[in-house]
């Protein structure tokens, strides 16, 4: 799961500095924007998670690896500006703010499905939260500077919803629950005393299931088709508060409970607003973004350290 959002990436134009003469390499200053440090250790992580999103055959491709070390620092030259114009417009973002929306992300994971993603992408938990906190402040000012710029009126609106109407189709849904044990054997055993009345769905959830949501007796909300792991497209064969044969995944074995089901419609401009709102305030706010950094990066004083980083393998 990669960040994007507004971090939009520039192709930026250095001019060389003189090298740095630290002992300590990943101390050392690789570049400067207006007389704030980019540290070379900062740069090495960012470059490492970007090369390992890359395929074996990318990795040994010179071109691309230029390109990744390019990218690596251009956005740890973007994200000081956006941290100095935070200082300069007192835009903070709040610890518990990172905490919600780490744990959103949690959430939206399988067993094991969080840590596997931090190890695919060369990170950690402190370094994604690193990475968050820098979204919402690009998030944060951008709403804060240009609040005005960004609003949506009523009448483009429905002009949208007009050229789009038959894009706005709403899938099934099933609400469904789900229990996730190690092995088909348990899988079994907990489908037995399900069925035989010994227990309810979500104790059994609670007690057993390795899942993060078990805390919430295994509620996975309302999904569609595809919209999950393959494992839930299950669910949608099944009749109302019925459950499932043990379904195996590389997560482990799922039983799943529909609760619910809506089926797929056509959206009502009403229904459609919020979303469609959504949409073009984004398309709005990384407009006006790209602006204003590319005013920042034009103004500001930024130099590259050319010798530190053309030595990075």
């Amino acid at each position: 799961m990669r960040f994007c959002g507004l971090l939009v990436l520039f192709l930026v134009f250095f001019f060389p500095g003189c090298t740095s003469k630290l002992e300590d390499k990943k101390t050392a200053i690789i570049a400067t924007v207006n007389g704030d440090p980019v540290y070379y250790g900062d740069f090495l992580t960012s470059y490492e998670q970007l090369k390992a999103e890359q395929d074996d055959v990318s990795q040994k491709n010179p071109k691309i690896i230029d390109q990744l070390k390019i990218r690596a620092l251009n956005e740890l030259v973007i994200l000081t500006l956006v941290r100095q114009e935070s200082v300069k417009h007192q835009v903070r973002v709040g610890r518990e703010q990172v905490e919600s929306r780490l744990a959103n992300w949690k959430d939206g994971y399988p067993p094991g499905g969080f840590a596997e993603m931090l190890k695919k992408q060369n990170t950690t938990e402190l370094q994604l939260k690193q990475r968050i906190e820098d979204q919402l402040l690009v998030e944060k000012i951008t709403e804060s500077l240009f609040a005005n710029e960004t609003l949506v009126p009523d009448e483009e609106v429905k002009t949208y919803f007009h050229q789009h109407e038959k894009e706005f189709i709403e899938p099934e849904r099933v609400h469904a629950f789900q229990i996730v044990v190690p092995t088909k054997e348990e899988a079994e055993k907990v489908r037995q005393e399900l069925l035989t009345g010994k227990t309810t769905f979500e104790s059994a959830a609670r007690a057993r299931s390795m899942s993060p949501d078990a805390s919430k007796g295994g509620d996975l909300g309302f999904f569609a088709k595809n919209e999950k792991i393959d494992a839930f497209n299950e669910a949608f064969q099944l009749k109302i508060n019925t459950l499932s044969k043990p379904i195996s995944s590389r997560y482990g074995v799922h039983l799943l409970k529909v609760v619910e089901k809506k089926l797929a419609k056509r959206l009502q401009f009403n229904e459609a607003k919020a979303e469609i709102v959504k949409t073009l305030k984004k398309d709005k706010e990384g407009r006006v973004y790209k602006e204003w950094l590319a005013k920042l990066l034009k103004d500001g004083e930024i130099y590259r350290n050319e010798n530190l980083f053309n030595s990075t393998l």
